[in-house]
């Protein structure tokens, strides 16, 4: 074995066998699958608690009680009308865009420049539903409603510039979960909505959003006109996604879903999934935005370290470490074996700085490690 291969093994069975201060932390693959089975067989179940049926029947093509019930329970959490799960955001979010866009008889929708759409998703809004996108607003900031009146015009209509929709991702994960303030995106909502711009929220991380702002996701949904979340981020379901809208938007955005051949014969472990975990990471979730704070002011206690946005807006931030990546690296193995905590997995560099940076974003495990314990690793980790 090379001496690479070598490092490579030891790398990982560290991250596997330490506690972790970001995420929820190593589990055996088996674990989600097991709890899955377990869920369905007390389901039926009336001993346990479970409704008394023999057996929950699968979905099918998107149909039956495992996931209209689910769907229901979601659209009631974010009082909208309907919802509709889908395999993934890529698929649900550009559904979401081009029915906005065939109802305003235009294809032009706008979001920012670190959108999932126009850096992940191999610009599938455009290749796959004929769209076209401005990005709007700064790049290093959120999206405000100055950013729309820039594009459009202050006294112009979104018809008259060919914008027919505005997606807002909350918090934004590539500016290190960055919200706009409250009022400012009370005031981004009026302005869609006078100039009838539909307003749609990228809300993959949406469960981190509301508690931030001190709202319920109600509140916060009241401001759009549809709405994505995930369950498999934050969340720590399997894959998985809900669209939610208008009963109308629903039933369309369900035949798109159809033609893209989303509608599988049965997603039932990932539907099953995501109902075992959104309730405790909903309750949790306040208590991880604390978190990640505290754990903000534990690297700001030293020179080399800086996060961003500081303080965090949620429960996830930017830490930027000064430094050659290697001998970083090198440190944080050192704190893995000597303290069996594992910092954070990789770093990218920063253009024209002897530094790199990585995503904190709190699950559960870092409510697992005390700060006497994570004050003693990032020490360790920054005296190398």
């Amino acid at each position: 074995m090379s001496n690479f291969d070598a490092l490579a093994a030891e790398r990982m069975h560290l991250r596997l066998t330490c506690r972790h201060l970001a995420g929820a932390g190593p589990t055996h693959p088996a674990a989600e699958i097991e709890a899955i089975a377990a869920w369905l067989r007390d389901y039926g179940d009336p001993s346990s608690g479970g409704n008394p049926v023999p057996a929950l029947q699968p979905d099918v093509y998107g149909k039956g009680a495992l996931v209209e019930e689910f769907e229901e329970e979601v659209a009631t959490l974010f009082d909208m009308p309907a919802a509709r799960f889908m395999p993934s955001g890529c698929m649900a979010q550009p559904i979401a865009l081009r029915i906005w866009s065939e109802r305003a008889s235009n294809p032009t929708t706008a979001f920012h420049a670190t959108s999932h759409l126009e850096l992940h998703e191999e610009f599938g809004y455009r290749e796959l539903h004929g769209l076209q996108a401005h990005l709007i607003g700064e790049a290093n900031r959120p999206t405000v409603a100055t950013d729309v009146t820039e594009l459009i015009g202050p006294d112009g209509a979104a018809h008259e510039t060919g914008l027919a929709s505005l997606l807002v991702e909350l918090p934004a994960r590539e500016i290190g979960g960055q919200l706009p303030t409250w009022e400012q995106l009370e005031e981004l909502s009026e302005l869609c909505q006078a100039r009838g711009i539909r307003l749609h929220l990228d809300g993959a991380r949406v469960w981190q959003a509301a508690p931030a702002y001190g709202r319920t996701l109600s509140e916060l949904a009241a401001l759009f006109d549809s709405v994505y979340v995930s369950f498999y981020k934050d969340v720590g379901a399997l894959s998985g996604a809900m669209l939610l809208g208008p009963r109308d938007f629903i039933d369309e955005a369900a035949i798109w879903q159809r033609r893209q051949g989303g509608t599988l014969y049965s997603a039932m472990a990932n539907i099953v999934s995501a109902r075992l975990h959104l309730t405790s990471c909903i309750e949790r979730m306040p208590l991880l935005i604390e978190r990640a704070g505290q754990v903000a002011a534990l690297f700001n206690l030293h020179e080399r370290a800086g996060v961003m946005p500081n303080p965090p807006h949620t429960s996830m931030f930017h830490l930027r470490l000064e430094g050659d990546i290697t001998k970083l690296l090198e440190a944080r193995d050192q704190v893995a074996r000597e303290l069996g905590i594992w910092l954070f997995n990789g770093l990218q560099p920063i253009k024209g700085q002897a530094a790199g940076r990585t995503e904190l974003s709190m699950g559960k495990a870092s409510l697992a490690l005390s700060d006497d314990e994570l004050q003693a690793a990032i020490a360790l980790l920054l005296s190398r």
